[in-house]
């Protein structure tokens, strides 16, 4: 027998998004082994969720149920999916949990659906194409075998999964000779201005050499007296680069005190900077690092060098490297005296190879490495980033560290980057300020051809927008249809409508009603039925909107439309009447430009703001019929305050809806790019963030 999960469990200490989730969810049975250490909770839910939400679910109820008694909690999720959801539209919606779950099951796996190219010739038939591994087809089976479960016995579908695995040496071999062939070219260029250099500087020492012959008299290349008198000429020295300390080519190796090396141990290998040399072997990704899997070679970039002085004059020393996939600790004991040349040898920003033993850290309870047969020098193996395209891009949108929460970069950073990409201008483009153009100006020398194009991103709004688009002089007491929608979303492009509520007023009374659902043929998402109520099961067996978009726009024939933020509800039927073919030319009135003009003194313009204000009840909120019905005794009370100030048609209305500073403060805000063309230019972007931050200033 079935229970909503709020009955079977307590409250939950969880986000509000998976509280809200559960509400919906059912448990459908508990069961648990004899010594109730091992229990399984299976629920059933009529809405996708994240496995990772659920993994959240188990430690809580884990913790808030049992303490610290030692039991294991495993939740077995099964959802009933509506016929909304096709294996497309699911792999779409969860394919973001599936990557989650394989990442925790076998890395293999993860990368192979990550990196999978997946079409469905048919709805029910899936095709992966798969990138050929070492593993080949026994990795590509288990990764339908665990596919097939999650569609079958989780979502409840009816699916055939297939995989091709693609050989992609060949495509790595255009790319590398494509890499190569680039490489060439930029070291023909750098070879030839070596060359260009040599020969100036050797130009100039002939002039040297002249001026000296000039002054003395004689060659400077003559034998000194001391050397014609038959002394011994001094021995040349040999000419050898001269390296800092960071750069010599060798290091002193250490004894190793602990890493495995025995004590008083020495290795012959300059690289070796802790230990034994070892054999480098096969290089073992951090991120493939998921338990204790014995002895491993690794790489990595050196972020942190901790010390702790323990008894006995020694000190533990933690090493955390990455190699960009992954983190990991590497603990080792050395003498007190060996400490300045442990030091010297690895260092914050080093490159290096680790070979030890994979091991769970008894105190932290972290995996680590421990036991160390060496520490070897490595080189940099991370890849830059180069931009090989011919036709260098320019990017006119850039955020420093002067954008709060959005740039932590200095600009002068960027622009090095840039012109080390060869990029021959950037735009830096801060929000709302200009504080880092005296460092980009700084960034270059003179004469620099590099181009710093000034600007920022500002927050526009519209203070031109008319209250009334496209009126013909109607009269107050015209047919007004005041209509709203719902959709799946707010994208014209990619979500539906859902439901159109409209109702007719004539001389101020309401006279007629249209209401209707519309199946979207996609999936409501959660958040938007938890919002309006509704959900697949209630638009399912409803017409699409190519049979009720037609039936609306008769309702509303020579009417003028009006609606709350209608910009947004007249996108929807604009879109989809063009989808259609439909004519759709409307006088459009926006109550919330109307109210911004007969309410000044609120703070907000939402509908039930708005409805309170008016002392008008609103029930059902979002729900199309509900909030047409609102919105209409809204634009009745609207003409009546029109009327008392003796305005009788709509092309008077447009004449009183000026805004001053105030009303342009409580404006929406759309980000827009500002560029300067010119010195003009910048100095009227000066003149802009003077006047937003002194006189425009809202938030």
């Amino acid at each position: 027998m079935q229970k909503p999960f709020t009955d079977v469990f307590p409250p939950l200490h969880v986000d509000q998004s998976l509280n809200e989730l559960l509400e919906q969810v059912r448990v459908e049975r508990i069961t648990s082994n004899r010594a109730k250490t091992y229990i399984k909770i299976y629920l059933i839910s009529g809405k996708l969720i994240h496995r990772e939400q659920l993994f959240h679910l188990e430690r809580t109820l884990k913790k808030q149920l049992f303490g610290k008694t030692p039991v294991e909690l495993k939740i077995v999720e099964r959802f009933e999916l509506s016929s909304q959801y096709t294996p497309q539209k699911v792999l779409e919606l969860y394919r973001d949990s599936i990557l989650f779950e394989l990442k925790a099951y076998s890395i293999l796996e993860f990368n192979l659906f990550r990196k999978a190219e997946i079409t469905f010739p048919e709805e029910n038939h899936m095709k992966l194409s798969l990138e050929k591994t070492t593993l080949g087809q026994e990795a590509a089976d288990e990764l339908i075998r665990i596919l097939h479960k999650i569609f079958t016995e989780r979502c409840g579908m009816k699916v055939e999964i297939e995989a091709e695995l693609l050989d992609k040496d060949q495509e790595q071999e255009e790319k590398r000779q494509k890499s190569q062939a680039f490489m060439e070219k930029q070291a023909a260029a750098l070879a030839e201005r070596m060359y260009q250099a040599e020969q100036e500087q050797a130009a100039a020492q002939g002039d040297s050499q002249t001026e000296k012959t000039d002054k003395e008299g004689k060659p400077a290349s003559q034998a000194s007296p001391k050397a014609s008198t038959g002394a011994k000429a001094p021995k040349e020295k040999k000419s050898r680069p001269s390296f800092g300390k960071d750069d010599y080519p060798y290091r002193r190796t250490l004894r190793s005190g602990g890493g495995g090396g025995g004590k008083g141990t020495r290795s012959s290998d300059p690289d070796v900077l802790y230990g034994r040399g070892f054999e480098d072997g096969e290089i073992t990704e951090l991120c493939q690092i998921i338990g204790e899997m014995g002895e491993v070679t690794v790489r990595g970039h050196v972020t942190a060098v901790d010390e702790r002085e323990i008894r006995g004059e020694k000190t533990i020393v933690t090493i955390t490297i990455t190699d960009y996939t992954d983190t990991i600790r590497a603990k080792l004991f050395i003498k007190n005296e060996e400490l300045p040349a442990f030091r010297d040898n690895i260092k914050k920003g080093a490159f290096v190879r680790i070979k030890g033993m994979t091991a769970i850290d008894r105190f932290d309870n972290e995996l680590t490495l421990s036991s160390l047969t060496g520490i070897k020098k490595s080189g940099d193996f991370r890849k830059a980033r180069l931009d090989n395209h011919e036709r260098k891009r320019v990017e006119l949108h850039c955020h420093t560290k002067m954008s709060d929460m959005d740039g932590v970069s200095e600009v002068k950073d960027l622009i090095k980057q840039a012109k080390a990409w060869g990029h021959k201008a950037i735009a830096v483009t801060d929000h709302g300020v200009v504080q880092a153009y005296p460092d980009a100006s700084h960034s270059l020398d003179k004469g620099d051809p590099f181009k710093v194009i000034y600007g920022l991103e500002g927050y526009l709004v519209d203070d031109l927008k008319e209250i009334v688009t496209d009126p013909k002089g109607q009269s107050l007491d015209d047919v007004y249809v005041v209509f709203d929608i719902e959709t799946t979303g707010f994208s014209t492009e990619h979500d539906q409508i859902i439901e159109i509520g409209a109702v007719k007023v004539e001389n101020g009374q309401i006279t007629d009603r249209f209401s209707a659902f519309v199946n979207p043929h996609t999936p409501i998402p959660f958040e938007i039925e938890k919002l309006t109520g509704i959900n697949d099961d209630m638009v399912l067996h409803e017409p699409d909107i190519t049979e009720v978009l037609p039936r609306f726009l008769d309702f509303c024939e020579g009417a003028v439309m009006v609606a709350h933020n209608a910009d947004f509800d007249m996108s929807f039927i604009r879109k989809n009447a063009e989808r259609q073919s439909l004519p759709c030319a409307f006088t459009v009135v926006d109550t919330v430009s109307l109210a911004r003009v007969l309410l000044p003194n609120l703070n907000r313009y939402k509908l039930d703001t708005v409805a309170k204000a008016l002392n008008i009840s609103l029930e059902n909120h979002h729900r199309a019929v509900d909030d047409a019905g609102c919105t209409a005794e809204i634009f009745v009370k609207f003409v009546e305050m029109l009327k008392d100030r003796d305005v009788r048609d709509l092309t008077t209305v447009n004449q009183m809806g000026a805004l001053d500073a105030d009303a342009i403060k409580k404006l929406p805000t759309y980000h827009v790019i500002i560029l300067a063309k010119n010195e003009i230019g910048r100095v009227n972007l000066y003149r802009l963030v003077s006047w937003s931050h002194l006189e425009y200033y809202a938030k």
